[in-house]
């Protein structure tokens, strides 16, 4: 590949694409020239997804988590209804109690193949919260350290409760 950097034919143009500068090795860096790509405006994916998918997005929680990607968006765009299920969720923690938060959570459980996922889009929504109320700010630190759990094989359902029980007694 640094061969290919260093000397490529007349005729080709290489485009590496990536989401995290640092991941790049400093020799590949050294022989490209670096460009950043601004977000694609809230605005414009809302349209885009709706000319090209007729898709209406009604969340702004889950259009912020697109971050200015439509590749995202694409991506996220038949997991709606589901997202949607978490939103309530995480909104219900400070009017059900323990019971029902755990009988609501159906849909967390059944994404145990997509759960960083799943778990990223909770603290999402749970910094949306945090803006508005304190009590929600140490909730993130207990999705990161159930994702920390969950990437040293604990047990996926009893994490999960864990971590909603935890979510529940932050929040009361």
């Amino acid at each position: 590949m640094l061969k290919t950097l260093e000397e490529p034919p007349e005729y080709v143009t290489i485009i590496l694409i990536g989401s995290n500068e640092s991941a790049f090795l400093n020799t590949i860096k050294s022989r490209c020239m670096i460009l950043h790509f601004d977000k694609i405006s809230n605005q414009d994916i809302e349209s885009y997804m709706e000319e090209n998918y007729q898709i209406d997005i009604d969340s702004q929680i889950m259009i912020d988590s697109f971050q200015g990607s439509i590749g995202k968006a694409i991506q996220l765009k038949d997991k709606q209804e589901e997202y949607q299920r978490i939103e309530q969720i995480i909104y219900s923690l400070e009017n059900k109690d323990k019971i029902d938060i755990l009988n609501m959570s159906e849909t967390i459980y059944k994404s145990k193949d997509k759960r960083d996922e799943v778990l990223d889009y909770i603290n999402i929504v749970l910094i949306n919260l945090a803006k508005e109320s304190n009590k929600y700010a140490n909730c993130i630190k207990i999705v990161e350290d159930t994702k920390k759990r969950l990437q040293s094989n604990a047990n996926y359902d009893m994490s999960i409760d864990n971590m909603l029980l935890n979510l529940w007694e932050e929040v009361n």
